[in-house]
Formats: structure tokens, C-alpha cells, sequence
């Protein structure tokens, strides 16, 4: 099914208008994406658990669509044999505006505002119901193999039992009122205005569970209190919208997880190479620091 020509047959079959020579293509964990002209993507399995993985995203994409006002991928068609047509989140992914909102407070105050908003739609306006029986409760991340491998990417035996004591805690974790949350909510997922970086919306729920809300809002927490506008923010409008309140300890901790999780992921990368961003010293820089903010 990934192969081009099956794609292009697939499209035309289905009376999809497109213009075969502007279409982009890129393989994605077991799915091919096909980037279509007037702002769609058809996503097309390339085995069984992509097809899983499509179908899952497909299923919170229309809850979404029908429970909430902000914007996320629309399904336009889905074939019975697995693939599907969707609208995007018409702008550019957030990174580039990510020096921004860590160093412009009013840039940080738009966007952690919107995001707050997003989320608290997200987390509130879909019923339990719909979530509870088929929704994973375990986010795909960190990987085991990644946490398995961190005594191979650093010898600091007094860094590693803070690892290792905030592993167990994070095990046993308890989240009395899970919610959907899209576990992967970086910059590089919401889409934003080139020109004023104005939050246009969310995208990508493929490491979408049924869990903790905190969450979602990790990689707002950076380490230097000056940069800290969209996190609060964030919290702030969420609160105000959703009228639940955060837990800043919690979210401190998710930070520290995802940040040893980076770690271990860089194994077999040398340590001068920027692997996800940061070089195995930032790396090492960025999960001291979030360890100790969150008392470990």
C-alpha cells in the first residue's frame, strides 16, 4: 500500500481530486503520508498496526471534531480499506517560534493562553464514555528499551539513582480522573500564524491516551524562571475554562520524565551530535535540572 503508484490508484479510485506532481511523500512509523494540494494529507497504512495507529487517530480526530471548537485534522474520507483524506491545521509547526516564547513574554502569553484553552476543551468537553473502553491508559512514552539503555549513554552513578528514584515513583503513579490527553503536545504539534505565531491549532494524536492532564502541559516547563510566561500562562486560562487546577509539582515531574526519557533515546548517537535537539551534555544539562525541580 505505500508503494506511489498503489497511492495515486487508490486516490483516483476513490474520485479524489489531486495534482500527482505536487504530492510529497514520507514514511511515518509504519504509515505513508501523502501531502496533498488545498491544505489535505491521505494517510495510507503500510502494515496491520499502522492501519491500527490511523484508525485510532481517525476515531479522537472525529470526537474532537464533534465535542470541541478549537482547530484539529478534519477526516474528509475514509476508505473501507483503511486509509483516510484529512483536512490540516492550516500554518507552520511552533519550533521556530519556541526562542520566541522563551524569551518575548507577550509571545509567551498569547500562545500559553490558546494552548490553555485547547486543553481544557480537550480534556473536558469529551465524556468519559467515549474514551474509557478501547483508549489506551499507558502513553507510548518513555520507551522501555530507551530507560533500559541509560547506564550505556551516562557513568554518573550519583545520576543515575535520582533516575532510578524517580522511575519508581512515576510507576506508581495513580490518575483518579483521566482525561484525553495527546501526550506529545510539543511545539512541533501545534500549528501557529508564520507571522505572529498565533495559535491556529493541534495536530497529530497518534501517542493520544486516557490520562493524566498533566500531561500535556510538560513541555511548557522550562528551568530558568524567566522563562516560565507560558506555562503560567497556560495554567491560567486552562483553569479559568476548565475550573480544575493544576498541580505545578506534577507537571515539574513530567518534565523530568521526558527529559531522562530523551536521554536514554540517544543511545548509539556520539555525544556532539544534536539527537532530538541537544547534544548528550544538554541532554544531561536539561535532566539534572528538571530531576531537581521536581525533588529528586
Amino acid at each position: 500500500m505505500h508503494i506511489e503508484s498503489d497511492i495515486l490508484h487508490c486516490l483516483a479510485r476513490a474520485n479524489i481530486a489531486f495534482d500527482p506532481a505536487r504530492i510529497q511523500w514520507e514514511s511515518r512509523k509504519g504509515r505513508t503520508v501523502a501531502t496533498l494540494d488545498n491544505d489535505r494529507v491521505a494517510w495510507f497504512p503500510e502494515h496491520s498496526e499502522g492501519r491500527a495507529d490511523i484508525e485510532k487517530d481517525r476515531r479522537i480526530l472525529r470526537l474532537i471534531e464533534k465535542y470541541c471548537t478549537y482547530r484539529a485534522p478534519r477526516v474528509l474520507y475514509e476508505d473501507a480499506t483503511g486509509w483516510d483524506v484529512r483536512a490540516i491545521v492550516p500554518g507552520f509547526a511552533a519550533p521556530d517560534f519556541l526562542d520566541l516564547v522563551r524569551t518575548d513574554p507577550h509571545a509567551a502569553q498569547l500562545m500559553g493562553a490558546a494552548l490553555g484553552r485547547i486543553l481544557a476543551e480537550q480534556h473536558s468537553r469529551i465524556p468519559v464514555s467515549e474514551l474509557e473502553h478501547w483508549l489506551t491508559r499507558t502513553p507510548p512514552w518513555p520507551l522501555p528499551s530507551a530507560l533500559e539503555k541509560l547506564p550505556k549513554v551516562v557513568d554518573d552513578a550519583s545520576l543515575l539513582m535520582r533516575i532510578d528514584s524517580a522511575l519508581e515513583h512515576w510507576k506508581a503513579m495513580h490518575v483518579s480522573d483521566p482525561v484525553l490527553i495527546h501526550c506529545d503536545l510539543g511545539p512541533w504539534n501545534i500549528a501557529v500564524s508564520p507571522v505572529t505565531g498565533e495559535v491556529h491549532g493541534v495536530f497529530d494524536y497518534g501517542d493520544a491516551a486516557f490520562g493524566d492532564r498533566h500531561q500535556d502541559f510538560k513541555y511548557m516547563q522550562f528551568q530558568r524562571p524567566s522563562e516560565q510566561t507560558l506555562l503560567e500562562a497556560a495554567i491560567q486560562s486552562y483553569e479559568a475554562e476548565s475550573r480544575v487546577t493544576l498541580d505545578r509539582e506534577r507537571i515539574r515531574f513530567f518534565n523530568a520524565i521526558e527529559a531522562i526519557a530523551f536521554l536514554g533515546f540517544r543511545h548509539g548517537h556520539p555525544p556532539h551530535e544534536s539527537w532530538c535537539g541537544r547534544t548528550l551534555a544538554e541532554d544531561i544539562e536539561w535532566t539534572n535540572a528538571a530531576l531537581a525541580d521536581a525533588g529528586f
